[in-house]
């Protein structure tokens, strides 16, 4: 019974932590372009025009092949038509369940409860998880570290010793059948097999399995992956041979070495560096875009100061290892889900907060095991075990008192606009540009654009890659803007 209790009680503080920070978003609108993109003007999650079997059939509808995730919204529409409301509160549910899962989960790679617990309650409040929650059409990144972290953990139980008759081979059959699910929910998961790799490398000798018999455990999860990979590259040559602009590898989601080029040397670590600090001190807003990538020698200290910060984080993970090679898994849960988000970049928005939401938990689990292992099991070091247990009380009420405020900046297209020109930089600019999709006079959608103009000219520093592209974008608005205004019909 105190086993039981000492297991219970922190799942119910996780719970209610979260709750109390995240259901306030539940009086939220809909609130940022991909939210009206994906839900308010998709005829394809609407049940009054489309029935639900076009979402598993019209391989030319979406980005990606993922219609469960679609499949959802069109079940919340058809329990409450375009209410934004039910949405949120779908979304906070999620995360809820997520944070128990990554609890869960911890507790098997780290046989620590403390460990397990402090890394879900930050992963829980931080801030950098916010995006994912608060915006509706980012839920795919929810999805994604539910069936992640409910196949990994089906797969770990299927190690566990002293199962009986095929009962390792039912929760083998689980974590598969998860896995596939997620895979129609959300496509980052395709890269969880590599977790898998990484955690079977990562057991005792003795603990292994001989390699005929790990080719026959892993290699279906590798198959599914493949055949997923094939839908969406063959979804995304039919976009881009019926010339929607919207293939998720041309003009969309572009191959980062094509990107940068030799420069990828430096300004992809520069990217890791701005997601790990971002953990401990979020930006302003979630939606950051693209941050100022000089060259090298325009800003050399900038870049020397990323490649300290990852130093850092690598030496951290360096000592972890050597202390205890199977919790690799868990710290290599950052680098493998952040992983598509560093492959694969929108030009114009080289950051996206969404891709940490899980990955997050291998920068939290690594802190903590760090300080379990070589802070608080340390003798004679009372002052310093102190002074953590401080800075840790702070990290956690600012992260939680941050993620409790910054919902209200996702109440509705004007204060996510407004949070985005707060946020500076390229946001600035796209805060000004995303004004005109819920402005109807033509006067002020000019004054919008204008406005964006000058921001990027103060802006263009550093923004070599995204200058042209968003510049063309607000002078041929502006033009357009100026032909309607100059034509008879408007002049009446």
């Amino acid at each position: 019974m105190a086993e039981m209790k000492k297991f219970l009680f922190p799942i119910l503080i996780l719970i209610c932590v979260t709750a109390a920070i995240y259901l306030g978003n539940y009086s939220n609108n809909y609130s940022y372009y991909d939210d009206y993109k994906e839900i308010v003007s998709n005829e394809y999650v609407n049940p009054s025009i489309k029935g639900a079997g076009e979402l598993f059939t019209n391989l030319k509808a979406f980005h990606f092949y993922v219609p469960l995730k679609h499949y959802t919204n069109y079940v919340l529409n058809h329990i409450s038509f375009l209410n934004p409301h039910i949405s949120h509160l779908f979304s906070d549910l999620l995360h809820i369940l997520n944070v128990i899962l990554c609890y869960l989960l911890i507790i098997k790679l780290s046989k620590s409860y403390k460990v397990a617990f402090l890394t879900a309650l930050m992963f829980a409040v931080s801030p950098v998880c916010s995006n994912a929650v608060n915006e509706i059409a980012a839920r795919g990144h929810l999805f994604t570290a539910f069936f992640a972290m409910l196949s990994f953990y089906m797969y770990i139980l299927a190690d566990s010793k002293g199962l009986k008759h095929k009962q390792g081979l039912y929760f083998l059959a689980a974590s598969l059948v998860f896995y596939l699910l997620g895979l129609f929910f959300w496509t980052t998961i395709i890269i969880f097999p590599a977790l898998l790799i990484i955690y079977e490398f990562a057991k005792e000798k003795e603990n292994r399995h001989p390699a005929k018999i790990l080719f026959l455990k892993i290699s279906p999860f590798f198959t599914k992956a493949a055949v997923i990979l094939l839908i969406n590259l063959y979804i995304s040559y039919l976009r881009y041979s019926l010339q929607t602009q919207s293939a998720a590898f041309d003009n969309g989601l572009i191959f980062s070495l094509n990107l940068f080029g030799w420069q990828s040397f430096y300004k992809i670590p520069a990217l890791i560096a701005y997601y790990i600090s971002y953990c401990f001190v979020p930006p302003f807003f979630d939606i950051v875009f693209a941050p100022p990538l000089p060259d090298f020698f325009q800003s050399p200290l900038k870049y020397i100061s990323a490649f300290a910060i990852i130093a850092v984080y690598l030496t951290v993970c360096f000592y972890v290892y050597k202390k205890d090679k199977f919790l690799l898994t868990g710290m290599a849960i950052f680098a493998v889900f952040l992983f598509p988000g560093i492959v694969f970049m929108y030009k114009t928005e080289l950051l996206s907060l969404r891709y940490m939401y899980f990955a997050s938990i291998g920068i939290f689990f690594t802190v903590f095991v760090f300080l379990e292992n070589f802070v608080f099991n340390r003798e004679n070091s009372f002052f310093l075990k102190r002074c953590c247990v401080y800075i840790l009380i702070i990290w956690f009420l600012f992260a939680a008192s941050n993620s409790y405020f910054r919902k209200n900046t996702w109440e509705n297209p004007e204060t996510v606009t407004n949070a985005m020109i707060k946020n500076r930089n390229i946001a600035e600019v796209w805060g000004w540009f995303l004004k005109i999709n819920w402005e109807t006079d033509l006067q002020t959608n000019k004054q919008y654009l204008i406005k964006a103009k000058e921001t990027l000219e103060k802006n263009k520093y550093g923004y070599d890659l995204q200058y042209d592209l968003i510049n063309q974008n607000i002078e041929g608005r502006i033009q357009y803007i100026d032909t309607l205004l100059s034509s008879p019909e408007t002049i009446k």
